[in-house]
């Protein structure tokens, strides 16, 4: 069976290829996420080819009023869902996006179509998270040359807009009641362990407003960029606060030999600051943005209202004038490492890529959390790049052809 599987999954790798580069070449990057409908589209026939009903899902006009709509996105928002039953006991939703951020400067190759290079394929989105794409279709491929059976029915949940980081596709479809299965594989996220806690994220944004006059006679006024300075310098004592805490969850082996970080800990940051009219007018407004991550231990009730007491005691100190808006984003995310779905998924990843593989979380979130929330599966995250290597949302994306080989067998090996 070993060297069946192993010369089967070789014989396909231009297949392989050939199908990623076909996903790499329809721009799916958000924003505006303007061609997601042409995606599902050529995907449908594919999945229909391997036995699969398919369902185009858009996003309800009203939903993405309500929850996700932005100047910025155009386009349908548009989704894929497959399902085939192959009369088992248990069911398995495998779910990944196929939206991509946008490509951005600095690029060797050109990022929409797919180069070879020493091993590796380069373009974005081979490892975040088209390549996961590529592979599972490459393995139902070997799955149905091989005459080979899943032991699971399989719902594939193929969404959109998880970039976005507020209420992408696949959120909808918990709400909407369509991820179904006893277990839950996201194809999202690298391959150095298999995933079972991520942080959540909340997105803050904190006003400060002043007076404003001309610059020449500067104390007729009140200068609100010296003023957010005052407020950046104040939020730093909450900034080691949160960051002095750590999860229970171990963080990736990547984290631990860069950083000595053994488990995932919250973060608080401040990333973006804007103000000012014009060089000879003093400010009358600034507005600090910024995240918080937070571990599953913390509860996002409390997140918020440690964040709004620091606030409140600036304002008091100081006597700033400021507003607080805080935005939550996806959850954090936890599965029990017993868990008997952990183990399974951790042993195929393991023989198939001839190393053990860890059990991890990860500093970053995923949309994932938000639907297990909701529908209380066990999850484990286990994608195709690396954190060490791939370089996922930056310049040069790429993954290694082995790492792409590995993941089909890892595919074939859980599922049949």
């Amino acid at each position: 069976m070993e060297e069946k599987l192993e010369r089967a999954v070789e014989r396909k790798e231009k297949e392989l290829l050939d199908c990623l580069e076909g996903l790499v070449r329809i721009p799916t990057f958000v924003p505006p996420g303007e061609n997601y409908g042409k995606i599902v589209d050529m995907l449908i026939p594919v999945f229909e080819d391997f036995g699969f009903e398919c369902e185009r899902i858009e996003m309800p006009a009203d939903v993405y009023e309500a929850r996700q709509k932005s100047p910025e996105f155009s386009g349908e928002r548009v989704n894929l869902l497959a399902t085939k039953d192959f009369g088992a006991e248990e069911s398995v939703d495998i779910y990944t996006h196929l939206d991509v951020v946008p490509a951005g400067e600095g690029w060797s190759t050109s990022p929409f179509e797919l180069a070879i290079k020493d091993g590796r394929i380069y373009g974005r989105g081979v490892a975040d998270s088209k390549g996961s794409v590529a592979s599972l279709l490459t393995a139902l491929n070997v799955m149905n040359e091989q005459g080979l059976e899943s032991k699971y029915n399989l719902r594939i949940a193929l969404t959109t807009d998880e970039e976005v980081g507020l209420y992408s596709g696949l959120c909808f479809f918990a709400d909407a009641g369509l991820l179904k299965g006893d277990y839950l594989l996201c194809m999202d996220g690298d391959n150095e362990g298999i995933c079972v806690a991520t942080n959540g994220v909340m997105n803050w944004e904190i006003k400060v407003y002043g007076k404003s006059c001309h610059s020449s006679a500067p104390f007729l006024g009140v200068n609100a960029i010296e003023k957010a300075m005052l407020v950046i310098e104040e939020l730093g004592e909450l900034k080691r606060k949160v960051g002095n805490r750590e999860s229970k969850a171990a963080c990736s082996p990547y984290m631990t030999e860069t950083t000595g970080q053994k488990h995932i800990k919250p973060v608080f940051n401040v990333t973006m600051i804007n103000g000012g009219v014009k060089e000879n007018v003093i400010p009358p407004s600034c507005t600090l943005r910024g995240d918080r991550r937070y571990i599953p231990e913390e509860d996002i009730g409390e997140v918020i209202k440690e964040l709004e007491d620091a606030v409140e005691n600036i304002k008091i100190k100081h006597g700033i004038e400021l507003e607080l808006l805080c935005k939550p984003g996806y959850p954090p995310m936890f599965t029990e490492q017993s868990s008997e779905w952990v183990r399974r998924v951790r042993d195929a990843a393991s023989d198939a890529f001839g190393v053990s593989k860890e059990i991890t979380g990860v500093q970053g979130g995923l949309d994932v959390a938000y639907a297990v929330q909701k529908t209380n599966q066990p999850v484990c995250a286990f994608g195709v790049g690396s954190s060490m290597e791939s370089n996922a949302h930056g310049a040069d994306e790429n993954v290694r052809i082995r790492g792409l080989k590995d993941y089909v067998r890892f595919l074939v090996r859980l599922l049949c």
